[in-house]
């Protein structure tokens, strides 16, 4: 069922939003705080899955607000059709974000842009709520959707219609041990929105079980940590798993960050560790993650700056070149949002990116020349 919508009140220019959820009280809180913040038109709800695909063709949203579970079909097949028929910017809003990762992540590789958790009210039945009430309550919610709605639809990289390249397969190669990092060679990866598919993509294309080991800083929550690494491993074969306090990185396994703020870092004695992000913008931090790699590897430190909003990692991968070592970044044409990876370009630190495929062929060329 679509529910039908007032008659427009504001200008046409601002920006449209279609709610797809079968919950009703996620529908009106959602659509409430929408409506407080008078920054977007709500142009219609949608009950199922297919209903909203409907909409979306027929209303032509600039956002679209999607549910993981409906009655009918989920998530991930209606970003799947939407994608096919009328591609525009997903934001996956779900209740139930922590336990649905994988399907989270699947409508991420499928072309929705980034995630966020539906708001919630504690008022009872029948309680009036004020503006400012639902301002708070959906405050996450509305920076998710501005950030969203400020990327270049055309970006090729945006989940907004290009079909990504699959990935090819592999022969699966056991990671080589390793009793400490000396004389192995670290690359260092950072990523933020878009991140979770970049990642995939760029490990989908990189060969197994080369002499390195792999640190990721994907700014995220902790509770997605253990569902991305998953999920990451799964989609591209090599081992990944959320790196532990005290562990001593093994060459082929790729250790992710712990999400939060919370940074990783490779200390002197070739262990990973944690330390608090303090006040820090972004966390998990990338340019601590890069610095500690840069000063504990040099030459055998490799810096790689994925998809991502800011300039997190610049500073890291700079230090990392001054130390002799790899720096590399995506093309930022590539990208969902091109800030991180634009940034070394305009400081010259690299001259130029590369899209994902290329990367990981030059990652491999750089391990291998180690060996």
């Amino acid at each position: 069922m679509i529910e039908a919508q007032p008659p427009l009140q504001r200008a046409l220019s601002t920006p449209g939003v279609l709610i797809i959820n079968d919950s009703a009280v996620a529908r009106a809180v959602t659509a409430a705080v929408i409506q407080a913040d008078g920054g977007f038109r709500l142009l219609g709800q949608a009950t199922c899955g297919t209903d909203g695909v409907a909409a979306a063709q027929r209303l032509r949203p600039q956002l679209v607000l999607l549910d993981m579970h409906m009655p009918d079909i989920n998530g991930v097949e209606v970003t799947r059709r939407i994608m096919a028929v009328c591609p525009t910017r997903i934001l996956i809003s779900s209740a139930t974000i922590r336990r649905n990762t994988t399907y989270v992540f699947d409508a991420l590789k499928a072309g929705a842009v980034d995630y966020t958790r539906t708001p919630a009210l504690r008022a009872r039945p029948g309680e009036s709520v004020t503006r400012e009430v639902l301002l708070a309550a959906g405050e996450e919610l509305l920076r998710k959707m501005r950030t969203v709605l400020a990327l270049n639809p055309t970006s090729s990289g945006a989940g907004l219609g290009a079909p990504r390249a699959p990935v090819a397969p592999q022969s699966r190669l056991p990671p080589t041990p390793s009793t400490h990092a000396a004389g192995m060679r670290i690359v260092a990866v950072g990523s933020s929105t878009g991140g979770p598919t970049a990642l995939a993509t760029l490990f989908g294309h990189l060969t197994r079980g080369l002499d390195a080991s792999y640190l990721i800083s994907q700014h995220i929550d902790r509770e997605f940590s253990d569902g991305l690494a998953l999920w990451l491993e799964q989609e591209t074969g090599h081992p990944v798993a959320v790196g532990r306090p005290g562990e001593v990185p093994v060459a082929g396994r790729v250790y992710l960050a712990e999400g939060g703020r919370r940074n990783l870092l490779l200390t002197p004695g070739g262990r990973l560790q944690y330390e608090s992000a303090g006040e820090s913008v972004y966390a998990p931090n990338i340019n601590r993650m890069f610095e500690s790699v840069a000063a504990q590897a040099g030459k055998r430190a490799c810096g790689v700056v994925l998809t991502g909003l800011g300039d997190d990692g610049a500073e890291g991968l700079a230090l990392i070149k001054s130390g002799g070592g790899k720096v590399l970044v995506q093309d930022p044409a590539t990208a969902v949002v091109d800030g991180m990876p634009g940034a070394p370009i305009r400081r010259g630190i690299v001259a130029q990116g590369q899209p994902l495929p290329e990367l990981a062929r030059l990652i491999g060329r750089w391990v291998g020349e180690g060996q």
